[in-house]
């Protein structure tokens, strides 16, 4: 079961990475926008100003801040008694312009002349907001001189689409956040220094393996392969319903193209496009975090043709993403060599994104090894 949803703090740390002013958090209807602004809230800021709507069971559309009148609710759109388009998605409203005069465009206007330094949250922008001329005005007068964070919905309107296609606007859609990427699991070493299969070893009561699976789960891709030679691993893709690829092959090389080439089939034979990147995730890299690995994806989309891995004080580990533009290399690399000979060969090419703590880079080599993570893990 996939348990994918977006990480607010890397999501958070993206967006500060990028250097930009606002950000927009859209997606469809009960996907969890505002669960997950709510999240981001604890982590940045413990002062801001917020301006807030939503429906009532009359039913009407209400907007409230804490700028104005104590939280006062005000109506800005009530039911269509007539003409109603069941195709609409929603905008069966009538928008009732005094609720934006009398309450959003004051609470605007009171942030920017009182403290504008701070965070203004905005939950949520849609079709109602899109329809009031002085609101817009407003909202970009805003943009101009403050920092916001904002919910959007999901519609395209002409005022929507002109505010998210602004240059100082990260827009984050979490409705298919990392469908474009793919994930190889490599779980296909030899385990010579542990003096047995490590990949099926008990840690923190699973196996190694399956802490990879769990960890490949972080991100949601749109698809994942484990790559080994192993029958024990192939014993637990196949009771768990994992998607494998079993070989032979005694070289990183033919591991890394067996797997590229079976993604890229699968994703011909089913009509899709090739991914846009594929991620190697390592099954001995225990303690990575869902926040790290979701950076790594979010700054690998940002880039778009990066290599990107994750790093600790500029030291650089894994897992790596390689962009589509590197499959061919990657399908043709020298005899037991694995990604790291084109991350040596194009270091301008490489983007290090940063890990909380070093131990989410800490492989495990020994039985030992496992003594000391499980030691920092609890």
């Amino acid at each position: 079961m996939n348990n994918c949803y977006l990480d607010a703090e890397a999501v958070i740390t993206f967006f500060r990475m990028t250097g930009r002013k606002h950000i927009f958090i859209t997606g469809s209807r009960g996907s969890g926008k505002s669960h997950l602004v709510n999240n981001m809230l604890k982590h940045m800021s413990d002062s801001f100003n917020l301006l807030q709507s939503h429906r009532t069971d009359t039913p009407q559309v209400v907007i409230k801040s804490n700028l104005v009148a104590d939280n006062k609710e005000f109506v800005i759109g009530v039911p269509r008694t007539s003409g109603i388009n069941p195709a609409s998605k929603g905008n069966n409203m009538i928008i009732i312009e005094d609720g934006f005069i009398n309450c959003a465009i004051p609470a605007i206007n009171t942030h920017l002349d009182t403290t504008p330094e701070k965070l203004f949250v905005i939950d949520e922008l849609g079709y109602l907001e899109s329809a009031c001329i002085p609101f817009q005005k407003a909202v970009e007068k805003l943009l101009d001189n403050s920092h916001v964070l904002a919910v959007i919905r999901k519609q395209s309107t002409e005022f929507l689409n002109r505010i998210c296609n602004r240059k100082d606007v990260l827009v984050i859609d979490i409705d298919s956040t990392f469908e474009t990427l793919s994930c190889i699991i490599m779980a296909s070493g030899m385990s010579k220094r542990f003096g047995s299969n490590k990949l099926i070893t008990d840690f923190n009561e699973r196996s190694l393996f399956e802490n990879a699976v769990s960890i490949s789960h972080f991100a949601g891709f749109g698809e994942t392969l484990a790559v080994t030679r192993h029958d024990e691993v192939v014993r637990i893709c196949e009771d768990k319903n994992i998607h494998f690829l079993r070989h032979d092959m005694p070289y990183r090389n033919e591991m890394v193209r067996l797997g590229v080439t079976r993604i890229l089939s699968d994703n011909a034979s089913s009509g899709n496009l090739q991914p846009q990147g594929i991620l190697f995730l390592p099954s001995d890299q225990p303690l990575i975090t869902r926040t790290s690995l979701q950076l790594l994806c979010l700054t690998f989309l940002y880039y778009d043709d990066k290599i990107c891995r994750l790093s600790y004080n500029e030291n650089a580990g894994s897992p790596c993403i390689f962009p589509a533009k590197y499959y061919d290399e990657l399908l043709n690399l020298p005899e037991k060599k694995g990604g790291g000979f084109l991350t040596k060969k194009y270091p301008a090419q490489v983007v290090l994104v940063p890990v909380r703590d070093e131990y989410e880079l800490y492989d495990i080599d020994t039985p030992d090894d496992i003594t000391r993570l499980l030691k920092f893990l609890h």
